[in-house]
């Protein structure tokens, strides 16, 4: 009898708990929002890791004396899986030559969609 009481304990607390985090918390935020909001930001911060690795590529790639690609298709002979590289979202990476030694990198975003506030650019 006192282990279903205490299981019954545990089992009530646990869905006050849950209850408590999935309801509204800090800032008028249910827990789930949080959650939500801070995988977005990991897409995002995954999405700029990804630009800075492709662009190591792009770097050993011109280290080899052949200078920056045209575009990433040129890079499919020096590392295949390079060219055809996704970001966070899935979606391909756009790759600017700038000059001889300088190129860009740019990510549509969490909104798909080029040219808008939400694009994740760098510069090499």
């Amino acid at each position: 009898m006192k282990l279903r009481g205490l299981v019954l304990a545990v089992l009530l607390a646990a869905v006050a708990v849950y209850f408590i985090f999935f309801t509204k918390v800090a800032d008028d935020k249910g827990g789930l929002e949080i959650m939500a909001e801070k995988y977005a930001e990991a897409k995002v911060d995954l999405a700029g890791t990804d630009l800075e690795s492709l662009a190591r590529v792009i770097l050993m790639f011109a280290s080899e004396g052949e200078g920056l690609p045209e575009s990433l298709e040129a890079l499919r002979r020096y590392n295949p899986a390079a060219s055809a590289r996704a970001d966070a979202w899935g979606r391909r990476i756009r790759y600017e030559r700038l000059s001889e030694d300088s190129f860009r990198l740019t990510s549509a975003g969490p909104d798909g969609a080029f040219g808008t506030a939400d694009d994740i650019v760098k510069d090499f």
